[in-house]
C-alpha cells in the first residue's frame, strides 16, 4: 500500500483530481468536464450540481479504482470568486455566478462613490472589482430580492464541495480575500464592514489558514471516509504552492486567465486599483495578483473558431512559421472584458493590422504575442512605484508547456523565464494536505523543466509591438465607452 494525498480542483472547464505520494510524485489524475452558461453578454454561470456529479466521477476513478492507495489527506482548490448562495441546509438557491461574470460593474462605481477608495482600501486592502463575491450579493439583493431573503450561507466553489465532503462550512484566507468582506491585512472577516452593509459574516462561516485541517471526509468512496481535509486555497495560490514560489519570485501563469503573482513576506497596499493584495496559502505571507481575463482562453477561442480540431501543439507549430511581430498584426485579449490593468468590463478584444498577406498562422502568433503584451502591461502597472524586482521569473500553466510561448514571453519582458511543469492547482492542494498531515510546511516541490531566454532578434520587435499595443488601447477606449450598456 502507498500513502497518498488527494488534491481536488474545481476549475472553470472541469473538476480535476490528482493523487501524489509523500515525495510529490503524481501517481494518478482524473478530470470531468462541465458546461458554462452565458445567459446574457458578460454573464457566466455554472450549476453546482454539475460540480458534484463531476466530483463523484473523479472520486470513483481515483479512489474506488485504486485499492493500493492509502489516502492520508485531502486538499481543495478551485476557481476564485465564483459565488454560491445557499439555504440553511447548504442547498444552492440558484446557479453559481462565475469569477469572470461582469454584471456587477455598476456596484464598483457605487461603492467607490459612496465610501471613497481610500476608505475601501483601508477596510479590505483592495479596490472593489466586478468579480468579488460581496458585489454579487449586492446585485442579488437589488435584482433577486425574494431569493436574497432565502440566503443563509455563501461559498465559493471549493468551499461548497468542502461542505459536501465534510459537512463543515467555512473558507480559507486566500478565497476569503477575494470576497470583499475580508480584512486581508489582519486575515479575518471585516465584521464592521459587513454589518454596515447588513450582510451577516455568519453566511461565510469560519475562516482558516490554508493548511489547517477543517474536517474529515464523510462522503464518497469508503477509501476516503475519515480522511482529514485541509481548508485549501484559491486556484492561483494553490498553483503557487505547487510550483514552489517563494517571496521574491514572480509567477506568470498562462492558464484560462493570465496571472502575475508576486509573493510578499508582509502585507503591502497594492500599487494600482487593478492589483489584488491577498493572503497567500502560506501562513504569514501575502501576494499581489494581477489578472487578465483571457490568456489561454484566447488560444482556445482561436482553436474552436478558426482551427477546429487542431491540437495546441499544431497551432504552436503553425505560429512558429511566422516571424516575431506577426508582420504588424496586433491582438488584444479582451474577449470577456478586462480586469487588469485597465479595469474595463466593457473592453472588447480584436485584431488590428490585417492585410491580404496575413494567414491563419499570423493570427495564431498574434494571439500568443497579444497575451504576452497584456502580461507586460500588467507588470508595468504593478511596478509603477518600483520595488518589484523579481529574483526569479516562473511561468506556469498550460502556456508554460509551449516552448514558443515561453520564448515570446521571455523576449517581451527581456528576462529569462523558468518554465515550470504544469502541476496545476490540484497538485498544490494535495501538497497543502501533505504538508499539514506530515507537519512539513517548509517542503516545496521543484517543477522547473526548462528556461526560456530572450531572443536577441525578437526583443526590439516586441518593444515596438508593445508600444503599438498600448497606443491601440488609448485609441479604442472611446469606442468601448460608446458600447457600454
Amino acid at each position: 500500500m502507498t500513502d497518498v494525498f488527494l488534491g481536488i480542483d474545481v476549475g472553470t472547464q472541469g473538476l480535476k483530481g490528482v493523487v501524489i505520494d509523500e515525495m510529490g510524485t503524481v501517481l494518478a489524475t482524473e478530470t470531468a468536464e462541465y458546461p458554462t452558461a452565458t445567459p446574457k453578454p458578460g454573464w457566466s454561470e455554472q450549476s453546482p450540481a454539475d460540480w458534484r456529479r463531476a466530483l463523484d466521477r473523479v472520486l470513483a476513478a481515483l479512489v474506488k479504482g485504486r485499492p493500493d492507495f492509502t489516502f492520508r489527506g485531502v486538499g481543495l482548490t478551485g476557481q476564485m470568486h465564483t459565488t454560491v448562495v445557499c439555504d440553511d441546509q447548504g442547498q444552492p438557491l440558484r446557479s453559481a455566478i462565475l469569477w469572470s461574470d461582469q454584471r456587477t460593474a455598476p456596484y464598483v462605481d457605487a461603492l467607490q462613490q459612496t465610501y471613497g477608495l481610500d476608505t475601501l482600501l483601508g477596510i479590505t486592502g483592495n479596490q472593489p472589482l466586478t468579480n468579488f463575491t460581496l458585489l454579487r450579493l449586492l446585485w442579488m439583493r437589488d435584482h433577486q430580492p425574494e431569493l436574497y431573503r432565502e440566503i443563509r450561507r455563501v461559498a465559493v466553489a471549493k468551499d461548497w464541495l468542502r461542505f459536501i465532503l465534510t459537512g463543515s462550512w467555512g473558507s480559507d484566507v486566500t478565497d476569503a480575500s477575494g470576497t470583499y468582506g475580508f480584512d486581508v491585512r489582519r486575515r479575518t472577516w471585516a465584521q464592521d464592514w459587513l454589518e454596515q452593509l447588513n450582510i451577516p459574516a455568519a453566511w461565510w462561516g469560519s475562516v482558516a489558514e490554508s493548511h489547517e485541517i477543517v474536517g474529515t471526509v464523510r462522503y464518497g468512496p469508503a477509501g476516503l471516509q475519515g480522511v482529514p481535509l485541509v481548508a485549501g486555497a484559491g486556484d492561483q495560490e494553490a498553483s503557487a504552492v505547487g510550483t514552489g514560489l517563494r517571496p521574491g519570485d514572480l509567477g506568470l501563469s498562462l492558464g484560462t486567465s493570465g496571472v502575475l503573482f508576486w509573493v510578499l513576506s508582509q502585507y503591502q497596499r497594492p500599487p494600482h486599483p487593478s492589483i489584488h493584495a491577498f493572503c497567500h496559502a502560506e501562513t504569514g505571507q501575502w501576494h499581489w495578483m494581477s489578472v487578465t481575463q483571457a490568456a489561454a482562453l484566447s488560444l482556445r477561442w482561436f482553436r474552436d473558431e478558426l482551427d477546429p480540431g487542431a491540437t495546441y501543439q499544431a497551432i504552436n507549430d503553425e505560429a512558429a512559421t511566422v516571424e516575431a511581430g506577426s508582420d504588424g498584426l496586433l491582438y488584444w485579449p479582451y474577449l470577456n472584458g478586462e480586469r487588469a490593468p485597465i479595469l474595463r468590463p466593457e473592453a472588447r478584444g480584436g485584431f488590428l493590422g490585417l492585410t491580404l498577406t496575413h494567414r491563419r498562422a499570423h493570427l495564431a502568433r498574434a494571439v500568443l504575442e497579444g497575451v504576452a503584451y497584456s502580461l507586460k502591461h500588467s507588470f508595468v502597472t504593478m511596478n509603477e512605484s518600483g520595488g518589484v524586482n523579481p529574483r526569479r521569473w516562473v511561468m506556469t500553466g498550460g502556456g508554460a508547456q509551449s516552448a514558443l510561448w515561453g520564448d515570446i514571453v521571455a523576449s517581451v519582458f527581456n528576462q529569462p523565464v523558468d518554465l515550470a511543469h504544469d502541476p496545476g492547482a490540484a497538485v498544490g492542494a494535495a501538497w497543502l494536505a501533505r504538508n499539514a498531515v506530515l507537519n512539513q510546511s517548509d517542503r516545496y516541490p521543484l517543477t522547473v523543466h526548462a528556461v526560456a531566454t530572450p531572443r536577441s532578434d525578437w526583443v526590439a520587435t516586441y518593444e515596438d509591438g508593445f508600444a503599438g499595443y498600448l497606443k491601440g488601447i488609448e485609441q479604442i477606449i472611446p469606442l468601448w465607452e460608446r458600447t457600454k450598456t
